[in-house]
């Protein structure tokens, strides 16, 4: 008799744990869809005009093409960016009209639960680097107003590229039950004509800020506890936005304005993902677009400005091999007191990448070096040429502790195997 009720008990557990899991599939595998907010076969040319002019404010205020661009030609529908997490390598889609590799046979509707809710047609599970953890409040006005630009665009007849993804990851049903753990469920942002109001959509919702800038759980999802409170990506550091550490770092909201629009400010120039970010997205929103993103961010607050917080390092403290370091390799574009030269090289003594808790922007960009580009809206960046083939780690150590004591308010404690692991990070990243 123990011995069957033992069997009984275990067939009773397998199938409550089989119905669990088929409630959980179902659940994240699905999601509802609010009605469209426009007849589109309905438009006249002058609605049409609007709408597709809108759905080009949506697609460039959400970054679509940062992850959806090929790195290769850069059409911007093409897919193909490699994101790389520690479960695999994905690739941006191509989200063309085409019909046979793109999107051309989606429906309105079908954008929208993608977008929202992760899931395309089929009930195909999108992986969650589809932000739709932060999409999942945009409006329905905005989807439709994407579909719409979105089918007006060259189709690109360029296959996807699959991902990589380690196993289990790459299961791809089993994203529905993470779904059902962490996915919010789809519901539209309650908007306003308010700044701010405007402003946090723009951050939270289609800018997806949080999913680089905010900590991630033990199951990969942003932790909301610590929103924009920092996270290490992809070998580099998207630091913390929220208002207290915008302002201890010396930002303003006009810094920030034009940051978002030219690339560059005294507190320095985007690189890494963020230079997608300007030239595929905020240089290209509308400046009254950009004010809201920037009045969000510092909540409207007075902020001191650059350099305000920072004590002066007490004599001697100073890393002098570090210092050495700095005067020989940086100084003649940097300027041996930090300050940096307009429309060239950006200036170190007000620059927030020195201010981190930790090195590794720093590290970085030593290693690599900043190629030449345009920026936006005039502004421009020489190139700096990179010296991962003439520090060692412990003169790299040196050199990011002198600047981090000099100009970041940190102290000079990054040792030479500390550098060695961001190292690591930064070429695993690749």
């Amino acid at each position: 008799m123990a011995k069957r009720s033992w069997i009984k008990g275990l067939g009773l557990a397998v199938v409550a744990g089989v119905l669990v899991a088929g409630g959980m599939y179902w659940w994240g595998s699905s999601s509802s869809v609010p009605p469209a907010t426009v007849d589109f076969a309905k438009l006249d040319a002058k609605e049409f005009d609007a709408l597709y002019k809108r759905g080009e404010q949506v697609f460039r205020a959400g970054d679509c093409a940062a992850c959806h661009s090929s790195p290769t030609t850069g059409a911007e529908l093409a897919g193909g960016v490699p994101m790389v997490t520690p479960m695999g390598t994905l690739y941006g889609t191509n989200i063309s009209p085409s019909k046979e590799h793109g999107i051309g046979n989606w429906t309105a509707d079908d954008l929208y639960r993608a977008v929202a809710a992760g899931i395309a047609p089929g009930r195909k599970n999108l992986y969650p680097a589809m932000p739709y953890a932060s999409y999942h409040q945009v409006t329905r006005a905005d989807v439709d107003a994407l579909w719409v630009w979105l089918m007006k665009q060259p189709a690109v007849e360029v296959a996807n590229k699959p991902s990589e993804m380690h196993f289990p990851f790459s299961i791809r049903p089993a994203v529905a039950m993470w779904n059902a753990l962490n996915r919010p469920a789809a519901r539209e942002f309650d908007m306003s004509v308010d700044e701010l109001v405007r402003g946090k959509y723009l951050v939270d919702v289609l800018g997806h800020c949080a999913e680089c800038h905010s900590p991630r759980t033990a199951t990969f999802a942003m932790d909301a506890s610590r929103y924009l409170e920092g996270n290490t990506i992809e070998g580099s550091y998207a630091p913390a936005i929220t208002p207290d550490a915008l302002s201890q770092r010396g930002w303003t909201k006009d810094d920030l304005v034009r940051f978002f629009r030219t690339g560059v400010s005294p507190q320095g120039v985007m690189t890494f993902r963020m230079a997608s970010v300007l030239d595929h997205s905020t240089s290209r929103m509308a400046e009254a677009d950009v004010r809201a993103m920037a009045a969000y961010l510092t909540q409207n607050r007075e902020m001191p400005g650059p350099n305000a917080q920072l004590a002066a390092v007490p004599e001697g403290q100073v890393n002098v091999k570090g210092e050495h370091l700095y005067l020989g390799l940086c100084a003649g574009c940097h300027g041996a007191q930090g300050a940096g030269q307009p429309h060239s090289s950006v200036p170190m003594s007000t620059n927030t990448t020195a201010m981190f808790p930790t090195p590794i922007n720093l590290i970085r960009v030593i290693r690599e070096g900043v190629h030449e580009r345009d920026l936006a809206h005039g502004e421009r960046m020489q190139a700096m040429p990179g010296f991962a083939d003439r520090l060692s780690d412990e003169e790299m150590a040196d050199l990011v502790n002198y600047m981090r004591q000099t100009w970041g308010g940190r102290p000079g404690d990054v040792t030479a195997a500390q550098v060695a692991e961001h190292v690591k990070t930064i070429d695993s990243s690749h």
